[in-house]
């Protein structure tokens, strides 16, 4: 008790003088991502919570590893902090070697929002539905291609599901983001990609792309007759957390500054229902049940990569 009563007591200028600067939100990937979409949401909210500017920056390559080496080695001062997605609880598994560890690495601040990915083909593939599309796949073995913005995301991570429950084989392209696998999805040069729905929701209006089947255990409130995989006849349900972590050796008080602004930020109103109408579902992990959360998803996803035989490049 004296110890760290000695070490707040410590810590408090620091914190105070850290106080006086932005505070930087890292995103892990490329502008107009999932990931991306979420922190800006929530950092107008986060800035007026801390009484700071909270500005986001984004660090993307190598399937998020590279933000999150940034982040494992930036100053412990509460002033620098991640929001990863269900890629970052992956990487142990596709990685040989990391340059942190996924779960203890860092000092984990909850987790915000969750959410399902829904499939959309070319506006022109021969299949209508979830069945035709696996049948179409039966039938040309590593034929039809996917597209995904990272290696061990959750549009990889729903491909892959789908090709070990339903026994077919697709042609896996590694995109460098989300963005340019859309825009070549919407130039029919692909077959398809997983994404969350409001992001291509233009484009499916517009007749460009076609959306088949979401991956969450139910409906999206927002797109009431798009089925699910399970109703679609394949039993895949496939559902992404957003977490934040600070760098290691963040000190407890700072973390809990981060974390009960981010608490706050997912607990207002107006978040709640622009997260929602975005296609994404407001989650309230706290600091304290996070590592489990993590745990689990190590567990999970790692499973599913050890059965694909993938590794990251």
């Amino acid at each position: 008790m004296q110890r760290r009563t000695l070490f707040a007591l410590l810590a408090t200028p620091a914190i105070a003088r850290a106080q006086d600067r932005n505070v930087r939100l890292v995103v892990p990937f490329g502008a107009g991502g999932n990931t991306d979409a979420i922190a800006r949401v929530l950092a107008p909210r986060l800035a007026e919570l801390l009484g700071q500017p909270v500005l986001v920056e984004n660090r993307p390559s190598a399937s998020g590893v590279i933000g999150a080496e940034y982040v494992s080695r930036a100053a412990p001062d509460g002033q620098t902090f991640m929001m990863h997605d269900t890629t970052f609880p992956v990487m142990p598994s596709l990685h040989k070697r990391l340059p942190f560890d996924v779960e203890t690495g860092f000092t984990l601040l909850g987790c915000q929002a969750a959410g399902p990915t829904t499939m959309v083909v070319r506006a022109n593939l021969p299949a209508q539905n979830l069945r035709e599309v696996v049948a179409l796949a039966r039938a040309n073995p590593g034929t039809v291609s996917y597209a995904t913005g990272s290696t061990g995301g959750t549009a990889h991570l729903a491909g892959l599901l789908l090709e070990q429950v339903a026994g077919i084989r697709l042609n896996h392209l590694a995109y460098a983001g989300a963005g340019q696998a859309m825009n070549d999805l919407a130039g029919g040069h692909i077959d398809m990609t997983f994404s969350a729905l409001s992001s291509v929701q233009s484009l499916v209006e517009s007749g460009k792309v076609r959306a088949i089947a979401t991956s969450g255990a139910e409906r999206l409130p927002t797109a009431p007759n798009l089925p699910t995989f399970r109703e679609s006849g394949v039993d895949v349900v496939v559902s992404a957390n957003w977490c934040s972590y600070a760098p290691p050796g963040t000190p407890p008080a700072a973390a809990a500054r981060l974390a009960e602004a981010l608490a706050g930020a997912i607990a207002t109103p107006a978040i709640n229902a622009e997260l929602t109408r975005r296609g994404f579902v407001p989650l309230h992990i706290p600091a304290s049940g996070h590592a489990a959360s993590l745990h689990a998803e190590v567990m999970q996803w790692g499973a599913v990569i050890r059965r694909a035989g993938i590794q990251a490049e």
